[in-house]
């Protein structure tokens, strides 16, 4: 009898052991931490090796293959930006298909084993239209973006009762691979506001979120004082390794040390040669980057692949007088170590050496093979359509004001706004100003045409007749500035016209925001469409195998592309770029549609088609193969 109650003991300790460990390794399960030992996932020790992808930069249908390219480079997490302007275009309108399906995207994450690493807003910089805000905010003129402003703040609850429902089912704790969330990006490079932080912090952990908050501070750190939130580790995006990592040892104490973006690559400005874009020394980079790692540094490159900016959502930096207006443009290539059209760069297999030392298991995964690429020759343009004699079928909206509106203030961002005005006669002839041009006008008095300015030439002026006239300025938005405290200042259109000293008051003002290019009247290209300023042309081009590929604009000057009625961005003359990147999956066997909308004027009505994408290299073009 004693044996036997032995063995029930013996068994009955067995198992409360045994649910003991199932207890231990339910409390350590889904869960992710920093402290002063390091990083943990899952109650294990962690090394955040990570690269920045952009869903909303690159076709859904590619995020596999770019997915596995990372993980193939010994990374195992991913860290990606959400734009509040495009998931939340208007108030109370959100947007989660497409190119905004986050859920997609992390979908193929947490199916990869890929931990993710969300950086959710409310801005995000990111060379991206207004830092990611949406410009309906600016409606406000009173409104403090990035502060505890009650507006701001209001904006910002609202969005994220829509965000939680889609990021939430992906949190760590619940079973998915989002181990880490930021608060804001780089922060003290713009305001002091810790009510405001403290406040993002408390919507992220009353969202359910139970991993890690993190803040990514602006380079060089030890030029600021961040801000010190208990609970958020403080992290650093940055170029050089060293002087930041010293810095990162006194913001710290005892935690880890985390470089949340090393700056493999730059975005691309408007008018920059490629060289003078790539300025980073890389085996020196490399060799530091090894020694952090080894010394239990966790790192992310920014970008790892950047993708391209479709539609209007380029930003800008602007920062009178030192800085003139530059906008970034759409391709988001950025030198970084994959490229546009998903190709590994030299740099790709540099950094892979380095990772797969502290991660050696990624060398079970293999690089999926290049993208095939396509030459289409030419395609010509036999159909035109003049902005002037479309100008009804474009207007999405057009008012009568007394007062001078912004494309906010008319709930349209993007594209173009048009000014029209009654000028009376006057007592003599007056000089009739313009003032802050955002962001270049085209100016235009009894149908004749005066000239473009931007924003950084002076304000023009110019003599108007005795018996007054119709006057009309037409507007582009180039690009909202994302980064910095002028960020603040980024309505779009004109602020005033003075005829002497007099402001003018009655105005038609109408929004061109070229969402939709169906409303057309197309017209047969003629010889007199030529240096046509504002004109739309349209072609077709046939595809027998779909294929990447990319369209040269030579024969053009500045503007918008679409294919197949996606808006695939801007074009321009001026360098780094001359190619616009055509991914296949916009593209169908057969007939194709390609429009364009040219801002200054046309050499002749064709483009051509490359395989490989064009840059300027100093003073000379280069094919990149």
């Amino acid at each position: 009898m004693k044996n036997i109650l032995l063995k029930i003991a013996l068994i009955g300790s067995l198992m409360m052991g045994i649910v003991a460990c199932q207890s231990v390794q339910t409390e350590k399960s889904y869960t992710a931490e920093v402290n002063e030992n390091g990083v943990f996932v899952d109650g294990k020790p962690f090394q955040i090796l990570s690269g920045e992808i952009h869903y909303f930069r690159v076709q859904p249908a590619q995020w596999r293959d770019r997915l596995e390219k990372l993980r193939a480079c010994g990374l195992n997490c991913v860290s990606v930006y959400m734009p509040w302007n495009l998931h939340n275009p208007q108030p109370n309108e959100f947007n989660f298909e497409g190119l905004a399906n986050v859920r997609g995207f992390l979908d193929i994450c947490k199916e990869m084993d890929i931990k993710v690493l969300l950086r959710p807003a409310p801005y995000i910089c990111s060379e991206w239209d207004f830092g990611g805000l949406p410009a309906w905010l600016l409606k406000d003129k009173n409104i403090a973006i990035r502060s505890y402003d009650k507006e701001y703040i209001d904006a910002i609850k609202n969005y994220h009762k829509r965000l939680f429902k889609e990021i939430s089912p992906y949190y760590c704790n619940n079973g998915g691979p989002v181990i880490a969330i930021q608060l804001e990006n780089e922060y003290s490079t713009y305001g002091d506001d810790e009510k405001y932080i403290k406040f993002l912090k408390q919507e992220m952990l009353d969202s359910g979120f139970k991993g890690i908050l993190y803040m990514a501070e602006g380079s060089p750190i030890y030029s600021f004082m961040p801000l010190d939130i208990e609970g958020v580790w403080a992290t650093a995006t940055t170029f050089p390794i060293l002087k930041t990592e010293e810095a990162l040892k006194k913001l710290n104490r005892n935690k880890p040390l985390m470089i949340s973006e090393l700056w493999c690559g730059q975005g691309y400005r408007l008018g920059v040669p490629l060289d003078v874009i790539r300025k980073q020394n890389v085996p020196n980079t490399l060799a530091e980057l090894d020694g952090f790692l080894a010394r239990g540094g966790h790192v992310n490159l920014y970008m790892f692949h950047g993708g391209k900016t479709y539609g209007f959502f380029n930003g800008a930096l602007y920062n009178p007088p030192k800085r003139p207006y530059t906008p970034f443009v759409s391709s988001y290539d950025a030198d970084t170590l994959v490229n546009e059209a998903g190709d590994l760069t030299e740099k790709y297999y540099a950094y892979q050496k380095i990772f797969l030392k502290y991660n050696p298991s990624a060398i079970k995964y293999t690089v999926p093979p290049a993208s095939k690429k396509k030459c289409y020759g030419e395609v010509v343009f036999t159909k035109s359509a003049k902005l002037s004699d479309n100008f009804d079928n474009m207007a999405l909206k057009t008012v009568k004001s007394q007062q001078l509106l912004s494309m906010e203030d008319m709930g349209y961002y993007y594209g173009m706004i048009n000014y029209k005005a009654t000028i009376p006669p006057q007592v003599k002839g007056e000089d009739l100003t313009i003032s802050k041009i955002r962001d270049r006008a085209w100016v235009y008095f009894n149908g004749k045409f005066i000239g473009m300015y931007t924003c950084d030439d002076p304000e023009p002026s110019f003599a108007i007749p005795q018996e007054g006239g119709e006057l009309q300025i037409l507007v582009e938005n180039m690009g909202r500035v994302n980064v910095g405290v002028v960020m603040a200042d980024g309505r779009k259109g004109i602020e005033k016209v003075l005829i002497r000293t007099k402001k003018h008051f009655g105005w038609e003002i109408s929004s061109i925001p070229f969402e939709n290019l169906s409303g057309l009247k197309w017209k047969p290209v003629a010889d007199e469409n030529k240096n046509s300023k504002h004109t739309f042309y349209k072609g077709e081009f046939n595809v027998d195998e779909v294929a990447d590929t990319y369209i040269n604009f030579d024969n053009f000057t500045r503007g918008y592309v679409w294919v197949n009625g996606v808006n695939l961005g801007r074009y321009d003359c001026l360098p780094p770029v001359y190619t616009t990147y055509i991914p296949k999956e916009i593209l169908k066997k057969g007939k194709n549609t390609i429009e364009i909308f040219e801002l200054e004027g046309a050499k002749a009505f064709s483009a051509k088609f490359s395989k490989y994408p064009i840059y300027q290299r100093k003073d000379k073009r280069v094919i990149m193969k």
